[in-house]
């Protein structure tokens, strides 16, 4: 199995309706991207200017091959709103990748729950117990708690992508149906 250069991404976004990107009240707050080290990107988590670190990350998205994630499909809905180029991209969801690996028993795994099955702890989750579940919404939380939160995610996020490669080197028969099914991300 060919290995890519790979940047994990998430993003975190005000809450109404779920963070769902075509809410037109919604806006994106942060991105982060984990490789080598990892980048955590303020967007409109507050008033400061963004535009240049839209380009920063436009920069590592194409220095990368293969773009990795925990329920990609969210974080690339908003990539895309804000007119970030990925489509020449591989396409790694960690969340589909589980479910297949897993004979298809769970359709949506929680990034809690894949990290347990691979025994790499857990999320922290303060902001969504005693914020996002209070109706505080993404802006209004501490800076600090944010960000230790979204690495959090990115690392588990990178641990799951590569505990999955290895658990496909014992089952090389997935590969395809697994690379097939990331690829549909991009146009689903």
């Amino acid at each position: 199995m060919k290995t890519y250069k790979y940047l994990v991404i998430d993003v975190e976004t005000t809450i109404s309706n779920k963070g769902n990107p075509f809410d037109e009240t919604n806006k994106l707050c942060y991105i982060g991207l984990l490789n080598s080290s990892s980048h955590i990107y303020n967007i409109e988590y507050d008033n400061e200017p963004y535009g240049n670190k839209l380009n920063e990350v436009q920069k590592e998205i194409d220095d990368s091959e293969i773009l990795v994630g925990f329920n990609i499909k969210f974080d690339l809905h908003w990539i895309r709103k804000y007119r970030l180029n990925f489509m020449d991209k591989r396409i790694w969801d960690c969340q589909l990748v589980h479910f297949i690996l897993t004979g298809q028993q769970n359709p949506y795994p929680s990034l809690n729950s894949v990290a347990e099955y691979y025994g790499l702890g857990s999320k922290l989750d303060v902001v969504a117990t005693e914020y996002w579940a209070n109706k505080i919404d993404t802006p209004n939380i501490p800076k600090d708690i944010l960000e230790n939160y979204l690495e959090q995610d990115l690392n588990l996020t990178k641990q799951i992508y590569f505990k999955q490669l290895e658990e496909l080197k014992q089952n090389p028969s997935l590969i395809k149906l697994i690379s097939l099914h990331n690829q549909d991300l991009l146009v689903l």
